[in-house]
């Protein structure tokens, strides 16, 4: 799970406090709709900014929110992983 996660150039997004609403303009015809993200993928998103890893993202969840970092580990790569294949993320 290593090497930074960075936004793929061409993105658009809104953020909120609690949401973010990204658009991948590039794939704007496939896409066509916004993708929403919310609760634990929000969280994800956010932490996003090509400073962190997939590892680091879960240390920092596991953190603040009192779970072991085992737990969600493989989740949070699953998630990863379909934003990179949505071309919304990519690995360094």
């Amino acid at each position: 799970m290593t090497g930074e996660l960075s936004r793929a150039s061409g993105i658009a997004e809104v953020l909120h406090d609690e949401y973010a609403v990204v658009l991948n303009l590039p794939r704007i015809e496939a896409q066509q709709v916004p993708h929403l993200f919310e609760g634990s993928s929000f969280e994800i998103w956010a932490r996003i900014d090509g400073t962190r890893d997939v590892d680091a993202i879960v240390d920092e969840l596991a953190e603040a929110y009192g779970i072991d970092a085992g737990e969600i580990a493989a989740d949070v790569e699953a998630f990863v992983v379909a934003l990179i294949e949505l071309g919304l993320v990519s690995r360094d």
